[in-house]
C-alpha cells in the first residue's frame, strides 16, 4: 500500500473560463473537493508542479492528505483529472472526500508480471492485458496495484477476475468471468500457415501439370 501523500489546496473566491487560465498561467490548477460529508464543495487551487508529479505515478490509487485553505486536513483520493488534449497539462482536479469506514468505488492499476517466464510468449504469442480494475474498498485499504502473475500461461490460456488474489477489504466489481490477461497467436503466425498451405497447393498443381504434359507427351509419341 502507497504512503500518504500530502498536499496544500489554496483558496479560490472566483470560477470560470477566464479565471481559470489566470490561475494556470500562475502555475496553478484549479480543483474542487466533494464528498459525503463536504457540503457545499469546496473549491481551490494546488500547485501545477505537485499534481504533475502525482499525476506522473498511480494516481487513480493515491490516497492525499489535503489541507485546505481553511486550515483543515482531509483524506481523499483524486476522482478525476481532466488535462489539454495535446500537452497533456493539467486542466482541473476533482478531489474525492474519503470517510474512514465507508467504502468507495476507485480504479486500481493493473502490473503485469513473469512475461519473460511464459511458455506462451516464448513460442511467439502475444499478451493482451487490462489496464485498470474497478474495485470496492475501504480508504485505508486501497491497494496501490492489482499485480497480476502471466509466467504460467501457454497460448490460449488466461487469467480471469475470480482467479486473482485481492487484498483484504478489496472486491472486484467486474464479472468474475471476465478475463484479466490473454496470451493468443500472434497475427504473423496465423498469417503464416494459409501461406504455407497455399505453397503446397500450388505444389500439387505444378506437378499435376507436369504429369499431365508427360501423358499427353507420351500420346503424341
Amino acid at each position: 500500500m502507497a504512503d500518504i501523500v500530502t498536499l496544500v489546496m489554496e483558496s479560490r473566491e472566483k470560477t470560470g473560463k477566464g479565471e481559470n487560465g489566470r490561475i494556470r498561467r500562475e502555475g496553478y490548477v484549479p480543483c474542487v473537493m466533494y464528498g459525503p460529508e463536504i457540503s457545499p464543495n469546496i473549491i481551490g487551487k494546488v500547485n501545477m508542479r505537485e499534481i504533475e508529479r502525482i499525476l506522473a505515478g498511480r494516481w487513480e490509487s493515491t490516497r492525499l492528505n489535503v489541507k485546505l485553505p481553511d486550515g483543515r486536513e482531509e483524506l481523499c483520493i483524486i476522482r478525476e483529472a481532466q488535462r489539454h488534449p495535446l500537452n497533456d497539462m493539467p486542466l482541473h482536479i476533482d478531489f474525492l472526500h474519503l470517510v474512514r469506514g465507508r467504502k468507495i468505488t476507485v480504479n486500481i492499476p493493473v502490473e503485469v508480471t513473469g512475461r519473460d517466464d511464459s511458455q506462451g510468449i516464448k513460442d511467439g504469442g502475444v499478451l493482451e492485458s487490462i489496464h485498470e480494475l474497478e474495485v470496492e474498498t475501504l480508504p485505508m485499504s486501497i491497494p496501490d496495484v492489482i499485480t497480476v502473475d502471466v509466467s504460467g500461461l501457454n497460448i490460449g490460456d488466461a487469467i480471469h477476475v475470480s482467479d486473482l488474489k485481492l487484498p483484504e477489504n478489496v472486491t472486484a466489481l467486474a464479472d468474475p468471468e471476465e478475463v484479466v490477461a490473454i496470451v493468443v497467436t500472434s497475427r504473423g503466425v496465423e498469417d503464416a500457415e494459409p501461406e504455407a498451405e497455399e505453397t503446397v497447393a500450388a505444389d500439387v498443381e505444378v506437378v499435376a501439370k507436369g504429369k499431365a504434359a508427360k501423358e499427353e507427351e507420351s500420346e503424341d509419341k
